[in-house]
């Protein structure tokens, strides 16, 4: 598309929230992308958009589903599945696998890379950043003649609640009495 009809678009672009709004910068993002390819915005897709936003769990479709369906009970499974593609599309998602044969999504705009380790027991997720493994792997790349384009580092294993058979669960632990959602609203 020409540059000038491009900005013309933008301009006429309604506003979201008011530049207070924690999440100001994301739904721009994704109100441009609606606009790059002619995409309607709708209470709906901003329902899903800010319901993605408030939790920083890894999240399937069917859980997102679950989540959005708190708020409206009129958003349908495919309006919510069509919306993470589109935030996918827009870097605002990144689908993750953690072999268990359901995709999940996490924050991609402005999160720092992470790795994680998952436990094969009670599906607990924890994200961690390792400035050696980073550079271990760069040094293997090199010694290879390889040129990294991404990289997804999952250790799969059981969480100490599991290995030690104890009752004072980690936080993270969603064997744990009361656990529910990986993750937390913000």
């Amino acid at each position: 598309m020409p540059e000038h009809l491009e900005q013309q678009e933008t301009t006429q672009l309604p506003q979201s929230k008011p530049a207070t709004d924690a999440f100001h910068e994301e739904f721009e993002l994704f109100h441009r992308h609606l606009v790059k390819h002619r995409l309607k915005r709708t209470a709906q897709r901003d329902l899903i958009l800010r319901t993605f936003l408030e939790t920083e769990a890894h999240l399937s479709v069917e859980e997102l589903y679950d989540l959005v369906k708190q708020r409206d009970k009129t958003v349908g499974f495919t309006t919510v599945y069509r919306t993470l593609r589109l935030l996918v599309e827009a870097k605002l998602a990144r689908e993750v696998n953690f072999n268990d044969g359901r995709a999940r999504y996490e924050h991609e705009y402005k999160h720092d890379h992470h790795d994680h380790l998952i436990c094969t027991e009670c599906d607990a997720l924890i994200e961690f950043f390792s400035p050696e493994i980073e550079r271990l792997q760069e040094e293997i790349a090199k010694q290879y003649g390889f040129v990294i384009a991404d990289h997804s580092h999952r250790v799969f294993g059981m969480c100490e609640a599991y290995y030690t058979n104890r009752d004072d669960y980690p936080p993270y632990c969603r064997k744990r009495p009361g656990a529910t959602q990986e993750g937390k609203m913000r």
